[in-house]
């Protein structure tokens, strides 16, 4: 088994793509200070990349034992929003054919959005405004950003994106959104797919992580006041079409449901470790609802990063002189 290794910058090690990758240090500290959240998951690391593999062989791990060049560029590929892209148009198109065989009184394509979400390789100086605009690999809430006029600035921002990833994603911007919540999944080497369970979480405009709720199934689902059949076809379209690609391990769709009851089912593909399973672990692992008292997962340091389950939601605490939270 591999040592488990909290490398919460690995998404910007995958735009890089060199073995050799030092974060900026607010992330460094941020690893090194939540470490001890690694017991809550059963080996390897956070994320997988070049750099990642480099980490574990000066950690003496041998050749054999880490997976090759070849299946860390597909998992580049995969993590990129481009290949979040290109998953979305495949499954509205699926739901199109699907018609009102799912919901009965209702086409299935209807009561999903995300048809806007698209990769470009130059800038679109007449997208529909307001916007979300992402890079193709960031982390910790970079490389995301609201736009609601495209100036100059927006577009030199843009132009960066092209020319250091290649190209950038935009999407609408749902000013109407109810609840961010995620479905979360275990690809295994045989190309077995788990359903792990559902997470909900709340994040800033920009997209900063703010905390994952830690409540039972039922209670997340609630929360996400979605169809059940709507949810029960995505899940499981996600599972057929997991088992498909060339990689194992945890993977978590993010998703958003409107206020009238849509879902817009691809924001971001995470093939990684990620908060939404992290908090389903803590949730099967410890007794929280109705716990008067928070359970510390880190230390505590005013002038570091910690990490605690306090009234039921999993939060990560910066310094106070780093008010805004990294987004894993």
């Amino acid at each position: 088994m591999l040592p488990t290794i909290f490398n919460c910058s690995n998404d910007m090690a995958l735009a890089a793509n060199v073995t050799q990758y030092l974060p900026p240090k607010r992330i460094q500290q941020m690893e090194k200070d939540l470490t001890d959240i690694c017991h809550f998951w059963k080996e390897g690391p956070w994320g997988w990349s070049r750099a990642t593999k480099q980490r574990y062989k000066h950690k003496g791990v041998v050749e054999s034992d880490l997976p090759t060049d070849e299946w860390l560029d597909e998992v580049r590929r995969l993590s990129s929003r481009q290949f979040a892209c290109e998953y979305i148009h495949d499954l509205l198109a699926e739901a199109s054919h699907a018609g009102t065989a799912v919901l009965g009184d209702r086409n299935l394509a209807d009561v999903l959005v995300g048809a806007d979400m698209r990769y470009l390789e130059s800038v679109e100086t007449d997208a529909s405004l307001p916007a979300i605009f992402k890079s193709p690999w960031s982390s910790s809430g970079r490389g995301v950003f609201v736009c609601n006029e495209m100036d100059e600035k927006t577009i030199t921002r843009l132009k960066g994106y092209i020319h250091n990833q290649g190209g950038y994603v935009a999407d609408t911007f749902y000013e109407d959104k109810a609840v961010d919540f995620a479905m979360e999944f275990m690809v295994h080497a045989d190309h077995r797919v788990d359903f792990l369970g559902y997470s909900v979480f709340e994040t800033a405009t920009g997209g900063a992580y703010g905390y994952n709720y830690v409540e039972s199934q039922d209670k997340l689902k609630a929360r996400i006041g979605a169809d059940a059949r709507l949810l029960d076809w995505l899940i499981d379209y996600h599972i057929a079409h997991l088992s498909t690609i060339d990689y194992h391990g945890p993977v978590g769709i993010d998703m958003i449901r409107l206020m009238d009851g849509r879902i817009h089912p691809v924001i971001e593909i995470n093939m990684r470790m990620n908060m939404g399973i992290l908090a389903l672990n803590m949730y099967d692992k410890i007794v929280v609802e109705g716990m008067q008292q928070p359970i510390y997962l880190t230390p505590q340091r005013e002038d570091g990063f910690s990490a605690k389950v306090e009234d039921g939601k999993l939060m990560i605490s910066p310094p106070r002189r780093l008010p805004l939270r990294p987004k894993c």
